[in-house]
């Protein structure tokens, strides 16, 4: 049969078509199963996912990568066969343009089936994108982060306490500080009876250590510190915890590590120590260039950064050794152990601040010293982790330095993951926290209990727990929790905290970033 002349014409466009609705449908289908694992897999908010997006692999988890790749295999399975599908439709119409017609819709031209077969794939593609772009959006909330980002904020006008502009006074007798951040240790590790979620309490001695010392709780149970916008991932929480700011960083600076200067604006509590003649050390079992905590600690305070690579150097381990994310908790304890007797020695105040790492996402993970009890791996990692600070308090205890060292044990921030935590509000998961040996007086059961705070507030109430005296009890967009104040989130509300938090603020930019 004789084509007709303008076949010839016809033939790129078909396949222009075909090429838009498959790249259309690959991008639904990508879209859809990243989000559907994020959604299985972590507690994320848009604002954490851009962060990490944003900031180098170097030093991360890289498996998690893979555990996503192979998470949306079922959709990439999809995309091959509407490819294959839409790549014979287009080879069968250009042999056979002719064979078969038919009238559809009582259109009065004829569209022969496999251009009926052609449009109809690229409506499906088409409809595909618009439904995943709604899924995507109802899971992750990106609009509503986008509108909150678009109206400008005057909470840093009206609420940030510039540590220079008030004064904060260093005690006589100055006392040393050990600061251990447990990563992703939260309250809703404990049993129901103790104010958890867990059948079993699976952080007896941490309940056990804040039942006996100064922890503050948003509950008359164990409980701890609301985690919210900008402070809910590691080097947010280490932000706001030691300069009371959340990591509001525009976009484009979150690969931190990249930068001159990392929030060269503010004014944090190691640079607060060292003014005071205090020697900052930063303890981690990973890369320690990561989301920029060495910039961070290293420019504000001069910490002296140990990390992965400084203890491979020196000889802790051999150097082709590795998991996880560098080396596990057992062997930072060790290290701990060693640098605090080593700092202990100098005669200087010091200010040791470490960080574990065998509890993060995905799942933790299982060392030696873990054991098998629970069904569940993290279940396992978290009950190995509360065993390792146990053990390392008491050591800690038997010391000479002990006396004169406040402890500070802070959960960084809840989990990332849905392990453990299936089900449960996130509102309703705080960090832990306990405070040690404070050298200020400790306020009444009732004013440590039933608080509405957030990791913010523990930066004037860290440096209160050492005996400084603040001018009004309150630092960055944080308030002493030992004083009377009320915080932020008790005198605005959490929720309307954290939404003045999640806007653009030209304060926060032009002062901070």
């Amino acid at each position: 049969m004789k084509k007709p002349a303008n076949s010839k014409c016809k033939w790129p466009l078909r396949a222009a078509e075909l090429i838009i609705a498959c790249v259309l449908f690959t991008a639904a289908q990508v879209l859809t199963g990243v989000t559907t694992w994020v959604n299985d897999t972590f507690d994320l908010t848009f604002q954490q996912i851009l962060y990490t997006l944003a900031s180098p692999l170097d030093g991360s988890e890289l498996g998690v990568v893979a555990d996503g790749v192979i998470a949306c295999i079922p959709n990439l399975l999809a995309i091959a066969l509407f490819i294959l599908a839409g790549t014979a439709c287009l080879l069968l119409q250009r042999r056979f343009a002719l064979t078969a017609s038919i009238r559809v819709f009582r259109l009065r031209h004829e569209t022969d089936l496999l251009s009926l077969a052609r449009h109809l794939m690229t409506l499906c593609a088409v409809f595909s994108l618009l439904s995943s772009l709604k899924f995507v959006d109802d899971s992750l909330e990106i609009l509503d982060y986008v509108r909150l980002r678009q109206d400008a904020s005057t909470l840093y006008e009206e609420h940030y306490v510039d540590p220079k502009g008030v004064r904060v006074t260093a005690p006589e007798q100055k006392k040393n500080l050990l600061c251990i951040y447990l990563e992703s240790m939260e309250s809703t590790y404990a049993s129901p009876e103790e104010g958890g979620r867990q059948p079993v309490n699976l952080i007896p001695n941490l309940t056990q250590l804040a039942r006996e010392n100064c922890s503050f709780s948003n509950s008359t149970l164990l409980g701890g510190a609301h985690s919210g916008t900008g402070t809910n991932w590691t080097m947010a929480a280490l932000l706001a915890s030691t300069a009371g700011i959340p990591f509001s960083f525009p976009v484009e600076d979150n690969d931190m590590d990249q930068q001159a200067h990392f929030a060269p604006g503010c004014t944090s509590m190691g640079e607060i120590l060292e003014d005071n003649g205090y020697r900052n050390m930063f303890l981690c079992g990973s890369n320690g260039e990561f989301a920029g905590r060495k910039k961070y600690f290293e420019q504000h305070g001069s910490y002296e950064v140990y990390d992965y690579y400084s203890a491979r150097d020196d000889g802790y381990f051999p150097e082709d050794y590795t998991v996880w994310w560098g080396y596990e908790d057992e062997i930072l304890y060790r290290i701990a152990k060693d640098k605090l007797l080593e700092l202990s020695e100098s005669g200087q105040p010091f200010n040791l601040t470490m960080l574990t790492v065998d509890t993060h996402h995905i799942g933790g993970y299982l060392c030696g010293l873990c054991g098998d009890e629970y069904e569940e791996q993290t279940a396992n990692v978290v009950a190995c982790a509360d065993r390792q600070i146990a053990g390392f308090l008491e050591w800690c205890s038997q010391q000479d330095f002990y006396e004169d060292t406040v402890i500070v044990v802070l959960g960084d921030h809840p989990r990332m993951d849905n392990n453990l935590v299936d089900g449960v509000d996130y509102y309703e998961r705080t960090a832990y926290n306990c405070f040690l040996n404070c050298a200020c007086p400790v306020p009444p059961v009732n004013r440590r209990q039933n608080r509405e705070f957030s990791t913010l507030d523990y930066y004037p109430t860290m440096l209160a727990a050492l005996g400084f005296e603040i001018e009004g009890d309150r630092l960055g967009l944080g308030v002493n929790l030992f004083s009377g104040e009320d915080t932020l989130s008790e005198a605005m509300g959490f929720q309307a905290l954290d939404d003045e938090i999640a806007r653009y603020s030209p304060y926060y930019v032009n002062h901070f970033a």
